[in-house]
């Protein structure tokens, strides 16, 4: 039986994070998976079940995970979009499908994953534009994005992560790899945190936003980030930030595997 990868796009806050959840004796909770596996049943006519290869949690935001099904798609696969789309509120978006392996395991398989997580320090005034409260965290505090930049800096390379991470982050090794992490200023009101890796723990990209936060502030020092990394203390590093700054931007695996490329001819 055919295997199918699809990108999806959310909003998560009105999401109880991406995994089906389905309280004993109540009803079950809105989640990313739980919609989709709806849709996809109603489209192919056959219970049908996705896999999504990031637990991305409540109030968190994505414009490229990757799901996969399995199942006899009578469908042309560049016509799966528009027909979960038309099955789908307007907070999840299909962006793309296409054929994969029929060992294809969107978690295993990925070679790494990008998120980016969105500041708006205190600006010169206080207004707020009324979007931003979905998808950016607002601080009121002024933050020096150099700073930031030399937490950050120390943050690349193979750790133990412990302290970057909820304690009860439910993964056997605390140690992961950050290919990157960069801090970047957008006009004066905005400053994101773009961090990849091959893989994250529980909370972990929020925290380090936390922390970068501090650092930003002059609370936490930018040379002690090493130490921090080394003591393996949650207590040391800065606080879990708010969820709806945060969103999963890509997620990157081997050709065979990966999305197609569409590419567009010039004039001849």
């Amino acid at each position: 039986m055919p295997r199918f990868a699809i990108r999806v796009a959310y909003d998560g806050t009105d999401f109880h994070g991406w995994q089906r959840q389905e309280p004993p004796g109540g009803e079950p909770l809105r989640t990313v998976q739980g919609v989709l596996d709806r849709a996809l049943t109603e489209v192919l006519q056959t219970r049908v079940g996705c896999q999504g290869a990031s637990r991305t949690d409540s109030g968190v935001h994505a414009e490229g995970q990757v799901a996969a099904f399995t199942a006899d798609c009578r469908i042309p696969v560049d016509r799966i979009p528009a027909a979960l789309n038309a099955r789908l509120e307007e907070d999840v978006r299909i962006m793309a499908a296409w054929g994969v392996p029929d060992d294809f395991d969107p978690v295993g398989d990925a070679l790494a994953k990008g998120y980016r997580y969105e500041i708006a320090p205190a600006p010169p005034f206080t207004a707020r534009l009324p979007f931003d409260r979905r998808m950016v965290f607002r601080t009121a505090h002024g933050l020096d994005a150099g700073r930031m930049r030399r937490a950050a800096a120390a943050l690349v390379g193979t750790h133990d992560f412990s302290a970057f991470a909820h304690a009860q982050h439910g993964r056997e090794s605390p140690v992961r790899t950050v290919f990157s992490c960069e801090v970047s200023t957008l006009l004066d009101d905005r400053v994101t945190i773009d961090v990849s890796g091959s893989g994250f723990l529980y909370n972990m990209v929020r925290i380090i936003a936390g922390t970068l936060v501090e650092a930003g502030r002059g609370r936490i020092e930018p040379a002690s980030v090493p130490d921090i990394l080394a003591s393996r203390d949650r207590s040391r590093a800065g606080p879990t930030l708010p969820a709806q700054g945060l969103r999963l931007r890509w997620i990157h695996y081997a050709e065979d595997r990966a999305e197609p490329r569409t590419t567009e001819k010039g004039p001849e």
